[in-house]
């Protein structure tokens, strides 16, 4: 065999190595990554009750149309809810737990695409309800507390 052929090899095993080693790194981190996002758990809104007409207790005729443009995380490890909103406006919120008792509640002031942290250091563990009130619509969703 050749000395420089011996020597290409070599080269070409250290290359195979070295980008085995920089794929390893890589999805390790990919790993690391994927657990730190994990402590956040969507808390899904949901219309609960429709806009009224007048004074009728009846739905409007408006187009069925029961979205709100929040969205609404749990972080587990800040313990707070983390309220992304899309569109400008103002959120009554309140908080409930599983006993249907109040625990908090504010109003969110958006301008737009802006990020809103609730803080529940308060709130012992257990279920909680999150109610919105937008365009005369009550949208609510459920996150639990573990710790």
């Amino acid at each position: 065999m050749h000395p420089e052929n011996t020597n290409n090899k070599t080269n070409f095993m250290n290359l195979k190595i070295k980008l085995l080693a920089i794929m390893f790194v890589f999805a390790l981190q990919s790993i690391a990554m994927w657990s730190a996002t994990t402590s956040l758990c969507p808390v899904t809104l949901q219309c609960q009750q429709k806009p009224l007409l007048g004074n009728s207790h009846r739905p409007t005729k408006a187009p069925a149309n029961y979205s709100i443009p929040l969205t609404v995380y749990y972080d587990e490890d800040s313990k707070q809810l983390l309220v992304t909103s899309f569109v400008e406006g103002e959120y009554p919120y309140f908080i409930y737990n599983d006993s249907k008792d109040l625990i908090s509640q504010d109003i969110l002031y958006a301008n737009g695409n802006n990020n809103y942290c609730i803080t529940l250091d308060s709130c012992d563990k257990g279920s909680y309800n999150f109610v919105v009130v937008y365009n005369g619509c009550v949208f609510m969703g459920t996150f639990v507390i573990c710790e």
